[in-house]
């Protein structure tokens, strides 16, 4: 006899488990709209998210601020085997001679140290436009991160829906089989039906509770999985609104599409690589061209035998000029031009890849709804023609073989309109999550 099988991990395909937060184990009852609200506001992957975010935006803000240079303390003590000079050379040389400038075996040096970039080849400036598209990318991943949780929930909280439907036809299943057991009880102690048609009977009511306590336990791991997403104690038993029959409200054109999938994470994130691999080829290029720094100082000189505090300044502007390297500047600037190359083909295979995402996921879509039109008509058949073999059986014109092969299609149905009602409810948020709009309601 044909039996039923589950397939319940299409139903939660894609779904990432998340960090637990526990803060209790009493029942919870939600409904899709607060699992969503819930989801987007508690969820440790998002915050996780939202904190590397804010990292790349403070990082780019200090590289930005490295262009106003470093202003840095500094000191010193030295005792040396020998008296030496304080400080450099300065006018007391020239009126007194060397019997009166300041030697000492003991000596401090303290004080401010100021550098600053002058012209870098456009390497500073540019770094500061990578690290900004840095922090954009972050955000730009921190949002598709958004429409993925989203997602999850939406496609855990539909599976937890199917398997209670599941649950239900398989207990409405199982309770017709007892009735029918118990009648055929009677039958069969009088002597109107044989032992074989218990004997299968049984069977079937216990293959029903094998697999009623199969879909419990696969309940039992996506309520696990929904409450690990929404940060709280996934030994909690979360209770789930019914399944609603509305179809999913389709709004949407060709050009909401070509907008959606042209504006998903996945390929603005390769467009914004693709920018910073162009700042790196600059960034490689400016290593051909001078770099000038300026510095400043203000130092004190302390003598500790002779008891004399000197100070000197300076202010100076260094040049570097590039002359030999070995070509190494020349290979790092082909491997960043070949790097943009690579980043240019990326944006167009992430293109490309989301277009074929929308496409199969529309398609889908389309089979989702006649699979919910194809499972309703096999659930009324189903029935009816259960209810005919159970009357023909009580009445002796049937066999339990067609009995149990009618309950079974029945089951069947019932497992299929719940799978294709998920699976529509699904298919329908990756479509919004593709696009990272609600083009699906």
């Amino acid at each position: 006899m044909k039996r039923l099988t589950l397939i319940v991990c299409g139903l939660t395909a894609g779904i990432m488990q998340s960090s637990v937060q526990l803060i209790g184990s009493e029942p919870t009852n939600l409904s899709l709209a607060q699992t969503v609200a819930e989801a987007m506001k508690s969820s440790p992957r998002l915050h996780a998210q939202t904190h590397r975010a804010n990292a790349a935006s403070r990082e780019a803000e200090a590289v930005s601020r490295s262009r106003y240079g470093e202003l840095n303390a500094t000191a010193s003590y030295g005792y040396f085997n020998d008296d030496q000079i304080l400080r450099p050379m300065s006018r007391e040389l020239v009126s007194g001679g060397l019997a009166t400038l300041p030697f000492d075996r003991s000596q401090a040096h303290y004080g401010l140290l100021y550098e600053v970039p002058l012209f870098l080849g456009g390497r500073l400036l540019n770094q500061v436009k990578i690290a900004g598209l840095e922090a954009r990318k972050a955000e730009a991943i921190q949002d598709g991160t958004r429409w993925q949780i989203r997602f999850n929930a939406v496609s855990l909280y539909s599976a937890a829906q199917a398997l209670d439907r599941v649950s239900t036809a398989l207990g409405s299943q199982m309770a017709a089989l007892e009735q029918t057991k118990a009648r055929l009880q009677v039958a069969v102690a009088a002597g109107k039906r044989p032992e074989l048609d218990r004997l299968k009977l049984l069977d079937e009511l216990e293959s029903t509770r094998a697999q009623l306590a199969n879909v419990e336990a696969d309940r039992t791991r996506v309520g696990a999985l929904l409450l690990a997403l929404l940060g709280r104690d996934p030994a909690g038993v979360l209770v789930v609104d019914p399944m609603s029959e509305t179809p999913a409200a389709l709004e949407l054109s060709a050009d909401d599409l070509h907008a959606g999938w042209g504006g998903n994470t996945t390929v603005h994130v390769a467009q914004l690589e693709k920018e910073q691999a162009d700042y790196a080829s600059k960034v490689a290029r400016s290593a051909f061209l001078p770099r000038v720094t300026g510095s400043a100082n203000y130092l004190e000189h302390t003598a500790f035998n002779i008891d004399r505090n000197l100070e000197t300044w300076g202010v100076s502007i260094g040049v570097v000029f590039p002359v030999f390297s070995g070509t190494a500047d020349v290979q790092r600037l082909r491997a960043s031009r070949a790097r943009f190359a690579a980043a240019e083909q990326a944006v167009v295979q992430a293109k490309l890849n989301v277009a074929a995402e929308l496409q199969e996921t529309l398609a889908r879509l389309r089979a989702s709804q006649a699979g919910i039109v194809a499972a309703e008509a096999r659930v009324a058949a189903a029935a009816e023609a259960a209810q005919i073999e159970q009357v023909r059986y009580d009445t002796g014109a049937g066999i339990i073989e067609d009995l149990l092969r009618a309950r079974a299609r029945e089951e069947s149905a019932h497992a299929a309109l719940a799978t294709a009602t998920a699976d529509r409810r699904t298919t329908a948020e990756r479509l919004n999550t593709i696009v990272e709009k609600e083009i699906v309601k």
